[in-house]
């Protein structure tokens, strides 16, 4: 697992996934509790509570996550969405710089108890709930672009979003070499795309593996996504 973070580190974080485990083991109520999530990280002490808000200038970076063993799975799973949005600060997890680094999909956050409000991330870990606890699965969570741009004020957030949309090819070819690399070190036996845009880059450069359009999650399309897992996974 260690060149797994090792690579990922490239993105710039310095606590994240210590943060990240630190939290699961201290706050029951509020972070995902599975046995699988991010089980090879050792916590380290780290009670900052300060809230993290992105201003002009930032780079929000959605940092993959994972849950299961590679080494041991019979699987290997790659969840790809396109870019990471900025929708609530409860979901910063470090700041370095400019950069603000956050979970793909709200993950660590994903806890029915959780106190975020209207708990947006909670349709994500409904539809993957069966899958993630599978424990000869590696199932890793990322997206195509890990950069999202902060351009306007928070309540111009929806100039972010537009940016993120009309510039992701663009943004999806700057970013390949990365994503060549990483598809590569997890050499996965399923690779998920949520949405059209995400099965068609991915398609694009990657015919060669095994890619499946998934109905994505947000915009009601929660339960045709959850439907979908269980009869590409389970057989139901």
């Amino acid at each position: 697992m260690y060149s797994l973070v090792s690579f990922y580190q490239s993105l710039g974080f310095k606590f994240y996934y210590t943060k990240i485990r630190f939290n699961v083991d201290t706050y029951e109520n509020e972070y995902n509790q599975s046995e699988y999530f991010l089980s090879s990280i050792n916590k380290e002490k780290n009670d900052d509570k300060r809230l993290i808000e992105c201003t002009i200038g930032d780079i929000r970076i959605d940092v993959p996550v994972w849950f299961g063993d590679i080494e041991t799975a019979v699987s290997r799973i790659m969840i790809f969405g396109l870019e990471p949005r900025d929708t609530n600060p409860l979901f910063n997890i470090e700041r370095v710089g400019n950069k603000v680094f956050a979970a793909p999909c709200g993950i660590d956050r994903w806890n029915e108890a959780s106190t975020v409000e209207r708990k947006p991330q909670n349709k994500y870990y409904r539809v993957f709930k069966t899958l993630i606890e599978e424990p000869d699965y590696f199932i890793l969570f990322s997206d195509i672009v890990k950069e999202y741009e902060i351009i306007s004020e928070q309540n111009e957030k929806g100039l972010n979003d537009k940016n993120a949309r009309d510039t992701f090819f663009e943004r999806a070819e700057q970013s390949l070499s990365f994503l060549k690399e990483e598809i590569k070190l997890i050499n996965p036996t399923h690779i998920i795309s949520m949405g059209n845009e995400a099965h068609t880059f991915l398609k694009q450069h990657f015919n060669d593996k095994n890619i499946i359009r998934l109905r994505h999650p947000s915009n009601g399309g929660e339960s045709l996504a959850k439907e979908q897992i269980g009869q590409i996974f389970f057989g139901k």
